[in-house]
């Protein structure tokens, strides 16, 4: 029985997710992500005509991927405890991080060198991070400029360790940086 075209869409949006991650938007060739996929070269042509549409695609799965993290990470009660449970998802994808980098920030990277417009969209997943971290530190207390710090700074370190972790292929400069990030949030007083 042939699958349905949206489990199609959806395999080959997640194959090019996986290929832009690890190999890099512009190894995520029509025909690469026809293999990845397992689906027929032709058929790919249905879903995706250009590299734009690729890369359109794996900008919004990885949107909705982090919305629904941030989703997740609400049901928490306590400020403090959605962004431990931030900190905690970096942690527990250390090994796919150390492996491959942060995805957002590969694909943003790779957008801007090429001056590809759509890097403003990719950037737009961590400006949206930054904002959900700052109205976490927000809702401890901080006036908008001390929590847009904060959060600066809490995102800045876990992206910067998951690109440390990734360059040295060794996942201890997140572990130690998740730990550090972990005592922070939770020594930090409300002002």
């Amino acid at each position: 029985m042939a699958r349905p075209a949206s489990d199609k869409r959806e395999r080959l949006t997640a194959a090019a997710v996986r290929l832009a991650t690890t190999r890099g938007l512009a190894a995520t060739t029509l025909g690469a992500l026809a293999e990845e996929a397992g689906v027929p070269s032709g058929s790919v042509y249905y879903y995706f005509k250009t590299r734009e549409d690729v890369a359109r695609a794996v900008i919004d799965a990885l949107r909705d991927r982090q919305r629904d993290l941030v989703a997740s990470w609400e049901a928490e009660e306590d400020p403090r405890a959605r962004l431990a449970a931030c900190i905690a998802y970096h942690l527990a994808t250390a090994d796919d991080l150390r492996a491959h980098g942060s995805p957002v920030a590969a694909v943003c990277a790779e957008l801007r060198r090429s001056g590809d417009p759509l890097a403003t969209d990719a950037a737009d997943i961590v400006a949206t991070l930054v904002s959900w971290v700052a109205a976490q530190f927000a809702a401890m207390g901080f006036g908008p400029d001390a929590a847009r710090a904060r959060a600066t700074h809490l995102v800045t370190g876990l992206e910067g360790a998951a690109t440390l972790a990734h360059a040295l292929d060794d996942r201890v400069p997140l572990e130690r940086e998740a730990a550090h990030l972990g005592r922070w949030i939770a020594q930090t007083r409300s002002p």
